[in-house]
């Protein structure tokens, strides 16, 4: 089978494997299986007329340019620090909840309701104070 893409349509579909692999590269699940299409897919680079893919002898890779994998890690970066905030609030919420579940009778309607709230709140307060507010206290 034979599959055509325009310029375009390549330039996406590097970028989704680029930030698939990044993700998969991180555990040794499919790691492998997804090097070898990373490496496949970025040896056509050069085909569609994309900078910042390299063919590194020495290490028998294609390999990308400081530049290229700063512009893909913005993205990345910017996933990343979404998720971190999403799971700083899950977890605040829960810790929150499970102190007030001490004193409070919840049935599964409201403790998911209850738990919710929660979760608006420190997504509120993360989303207008930042970080900077956090600490441990011990």
């Amino acid at each position: 089978m034979k599959i055509n893409f325009t310029k375009k349509q390549y330039e996406t579909l590097f970028k989704m494997v680029q930030y698939g692999y990044w993700v998969a590269s991180d555990t040794e699940v499919n790691k492998e299986e997804f090097s070898e299409m990373e490496q496949y897919l970025n040896s056509f680079a050069k085909d569609f007329g994309m900078e910042g893919v390299q063919f590194v002898k020495e290490y028998g890779i294609f390999d990308l340019s400081r530049e290229l994998e700063d512009q893909l890690h913005e993205v990345i970066d910017e996933y990343e620090e979404g998720v971190f905030r999403d799971k700083l609030a899950y977890h605040m919420a829960r810790k929150e909840f499970a102190e007030e579940s001490e004193n409070h009778e919840y049935n599964q309607e409201e403790a998911f309701k209850r738990i919710m709230e929660l979760e608006e709140k420190y997504h509120l307060h993360i989303e207008e104070h930042g970080l900077g507010n956090l600490k441990i206290v011990e």
